[in-house]
């Protein structure tokens, strides 16, 4: 069944769980027990049926939730009908994109995490086993829910949307349960709950993809990035009860970092990964060439980067202009062009934009990036300095200054602050 039921009941359960949640009160603790019954030690969160009702006389003293791993199976189904929302897709990055950066392929990650995440999407995953359970603590009927809430930022925009995605598993004993969702966070404005505040009800086997969920960011521009913590609030309940009893869940999402800082708009990006400038071979040939040679054959304690050694960016012009005239131009070996490349230009790597940028040209080890045809190249060493901390590449001027501008795009696309790390990765 995948239509939305609109309950009067979850309406008031869920105005009353944002009531406690403003008053500092967990709703878990204050969901109604029978006078003088403790929940069962160990089985989640519970509440209490009550006496006479049809679950208890079906011998369910508590209706309770609590998380369950995540599986394979879970994966799987995923993978088989988790269909991509159009324009929800992960923002593509200069130089290429990589569809494990999709939130679906994120939700069908088998990372051992409930959040799976890169810099421009999420995917937050949520298994719940709702049991009924009798006087004795013992578990008469089960129900396994998977809850996904997937989404990509926009690196543009201070507003994002979630796609929520419920799938019913394996039921015993239990016909069905309803299921409404809302969330909150930190440092941003959350939307209506999904399902327009109601709630959807599924049986075994079952599955729903409507629900939305959607976030604005209290930030607009200047200052710190601001980040904001998003947390998920759930209610479920069988539909055999008399009256409502109803089970609260609460669990942990993503991070989201917004800011003003970077570019003319402010954006957002999910903070829990290195932002990652992307540059292809094909596409800006001699110079990314230059700068995979770099990652690969300075030394071990001194080549910058990658993952392990990432370049801080520094985007003060007048700092950047004073590392490249000395990596470049300064003496006692100035750089001199070869005539065998075509227009040939300085190309320095670490960038004169960065912090590990500007070292003395004499130190660096100079190369010559030659393409030899069928997407193959050869990198000729000029000059071999033992040790070297830097390279200058003679790149011809086009190639240079558009691997440039394709660095200065994906500072903004990735959000990088001032004095922040990201890592340079080269693709064919």
């Amino acid at each position: 069944m995948k239509h939305v039921i609109r309950l009067l009941a979850a309406t008031v359960s869920l105005a009353l769980t944002a009531v406690l949640l403003a008053l500092g009160v967990s709703p878990a603790a204050a969901a109604p027990l029978s006078a003088g019954r403790a929940a069962p030690e160990g089985h989640g969160t519970c509440t209490a049926t009550t006496p006479g009702s049809k679950l208890a006389r079906q011998g369910a003293a508590w209706t309770c939730m609590k998380e369950r791993p995540v599986t394979a199976g879970d994966l799987a189904r995923i993978r088989a009908r988790t269909a991509a929302v159009p324009g929800v897709a992960a923002a593509p990055r200069h130089g290429g994109g990589d569809p494990g950066d999709s939130p679906e392929a994120l939700c069908a990650s088998k990372k051992q995490q409930d959040v799976v995440s890169n810099r421009h999407a999420y995917c937050a995953r949520h298994g719940i086993l709702y049991t009924l359970e009798n006087r004795a603590g013992g578990t008469i009927g089960t129900a396994e829910l998977l809850v996904t809430a997937r989404s990509a930022p926009d690196p543009n925009s201070v507003k994002w949307q979630e796609n929520i995605a419920v799938f019913a598993g394996v039921y015993t004993n239990v016909s069905a349960v309803r299921l409404a969702l809302s969330s909150s966070c930190t440092s941003c404005i959350p939307g209506p709950p999904a399902w327009g505040g109601g709630a959807i009800e599924l049986r075994a086997g079952e599955e729903n993809q409507t629900g939305h969920l959607s976030y604005e960011t209290t930030t607009r521009g200047g200052g710190e990035r601001s980040r904001s913590m998003i947390a998920y609030q759930s209610q479920t309940e069988s539909p055999d009860a008399d009256y409502p009893v109803i089970s609260y869940g609460q669990w942990a999402g993503p991070s989201v970092a917004c800011d003003g800082q970077v570019g003319n708009t402010p954006g957002c990006i999910v903070t829990e990964d290195l932002a990652r400038v992307t540059l292809s071979k094909s596409q800006y040939g001699a110079a990314a060439v230059a700068y995979e040679w770099a990652q690969n054959n300075l030394s071990d304690n001194n080549a910058m980067g990658a993952a392990k050694r990432p370049l801080t960016r520094d985007g003060d012009e007048k700092r950047a202009d004073s590392r490249r005239y000395y990596t470049c131009k300064a003496p006692p070996k100035p750089f001199v062009a070869d005539p065998t490349v075509v227009d040939d230009e300085c190309d320095e790597f670490p960038f004169a934009r960065t912090r590990q940028g500007g070292t003395i040209g004499s130190m660096c080890s100079e190369i010559i990036p030659r393409y030899v045809g069928g997407g193959t190249w050869r990198v000729d060493v000029v000059r071999d300095e033992p040790v070297a901390p830097c390279i200058r590449g003679h790149v011809p001027s086009g190639e240079n200054q558009n691997a440039g501008r394709s660095l200065g795009r994906q500072v903004q696309s990735e959000r990088i602050l001032q004095g922040e790390a990201y890592q340079v990765v080269i693709t064919p």
